[in-house]
């Protein structure tokens, strides 16, 4: 799709009566598969924000059918958990507090997002019917609601140190070179899935979201990632109590019939009764950590496996006596009388060790692929970036953005002249993200 049809099908929307909620203000998106759809953008009146859903139904950028699964990794130590945060000081506070803590239950922080993307879709498409307890499922199948890989939410919801999938080479997952300069994934050679909710990078252009309404759209931010993902099972038309409707949403998210029923196996358990974990500061030092991003050709783990690191392979009973060798039948030969006391039965071996997770791969300095499919930005930056200036008097002058305008494609940062701070607005090539 050219830019001439691009700018149309912005001009498009502005006289379309969208489906909008507070949430963040959108603008139209081309995905590479040539399908029009609505990507979030930043707010520019943070009290009064808007979230359109799309009205065609978006697809996995690319041409993914299937996302792959994170990949399995041995049983990590976690460090020993803060003291608890309270409720009253997350950012978007949960319906249900003080249930019983279990390794299997939702933390705080993701609960939260999910019945808070729930209100802000149940506004913006109320026809379409989604609840935090599909979401929920698709978060616990994705990164068991962020916590893959050792990482914690954080009291914003946010993983910590993130998530990332494996790189999608083409080598027993779809082939996507780089889209987004690494910005999301942190690889500039391919794209990876990223956050709780699994997003590939071009998708969440299509749907990225701003959840807990902090001026920025990050899909390590569960409440972020929540939204989005209400978003694009809601884009196009369907009513998602509807199994055929709510069949078909789930597979555009992951082509996969075994995908679709465990996470509405999940959903359905969650609304017959769910545990909450308490939410926990982050231990001392944990906000600098790398974060894992696993190689390519890394075996995929099962998703949502109802016991991590258990061994289906059959082990014998430390003290179970051996089966007596049988007899000899042939009366040739009388047994010899034995000679030496039998040796005393060692002890068994003591286990291996678990492997150690694979160090963190140093950052990607290779020279990029040609890409070999296309897709269109319409937001390449966003409120709080730190951009520096390329041309003009403030050439070579390092600065933070303020304001973003997709309609225009120019972006607003403050630049010291003199004793005074003034705003500057300077179009998207003057500007160059700073990572």
């Amino acid at each position: 799709m050219g830019i001439g049809t691009h700018r149309a099908a912005l001009s498009a929307l502005r006289t379309t009566t969208g489906k909008r909620v507070a949430g963040a203000v959108a603008a139209i998106a081309v995905t590479t598969t040539g399908v029009a759809a609505v990507a979030a953008t930043e707010p520019q009146d943070r009290d009064r924000t808007r979230l359109v859903v799309p009205p065609v139904a978006v697809e996995q950028a690319g041409g993914v059918r299937s996302l792959p699964a994170l990949p399995a990794l041995p049983p990590l130590d976690m460090p020993e958990a803060n003291a608890s945060i309270p409720p009253e000081s997350l950012p978007l506070e949960p319906q249900t507090w003080g249930m019983t803590s279990v390794a299997s239950g939702i933390p705080a922080q993701a609960l939260a997002a999910y019945q808070a993307a729930q209100r802000l879709l149940a506004e913006a498409d109320p026809d379409c019917k989604v609840d935090w307890a599909l979401l929920a499922g698709i978060g616990k199948v994705e990164s068991d609601h962020g916590r893959w890989g050792r990482n914690l939410l954080d009291a914003a919801g946010t993983a910590v140190p993130g998530i990332y999938g494996i790189p999608l080479t083409g080598d027993g997952v779809a082939r996507i070179t780089d889209t987004d300069g690494g910005r999301y994934d942190r690889d500039v050679v391919y794209d990876r899935a990223v956050g709780p909710m699994q997003f590939i990078p071009g998708t969440w252009k299509s749907v990225g979201a701003d959840g807990n309404n902090d001026g920025r759209r990050d899909p390590q931010n569960i409440a972020d990632a929540a939204t989005a993902a209400g978003v694009y099972l809601c884009s196009g038309s369907g009513d998602l109590t509807q199994p055929s409707d709510l069949t078909r949403a789930v597979l555009r998210y992951n082509y996969s019939t075994d995908y679709v029923f465990k996470v509405t196996s999940i959903a359905a358990s969650y609304r017959a009764g769910h545990s909450v974990v308490p939410a926990t500061a982050l231990p001392p030092g944990y906000a600098g950590r790398s974060p894992y991003l696993p190689p390519a050709g890394t075996q995929p783990g099962p998703r949502a496996s109802a016991s991590p690191g258990a061994s289906t392979a059959p082990s014998s009973s430390p003290g179970a006596k051996p089966a007596p060798a049988p007899r000899s039948s042939s009366p040739a030969q009388p047994a010899p009388k034995p000679t030496a006391v039998a040796p005393a039965p060692q002890p068994p071996a003591a286990p291996a060790p678990l492997p150690k997770a694979p160090a963190p791969l140093p950052k990607v300095t290779a020279t990029p692929l040609p890409s070999t499919t296309v897709a269109v930005d319409p937001d390449p930056f966003s409120v709080g970036d730190t951009v520096l200036i390329k041309v003009g008097p403030y050439s070579g002058v390092t600065t933070k953005i303020t304001k973003v305008d997709t309609v225009k494609n120019t972006v607003t940062v403050s630049v010291k002249s003199g004793l005074l701070t003034v705003p500057v607005v300077l179009p998207y090539g003057s500007v160059a993200l700073v990572p």
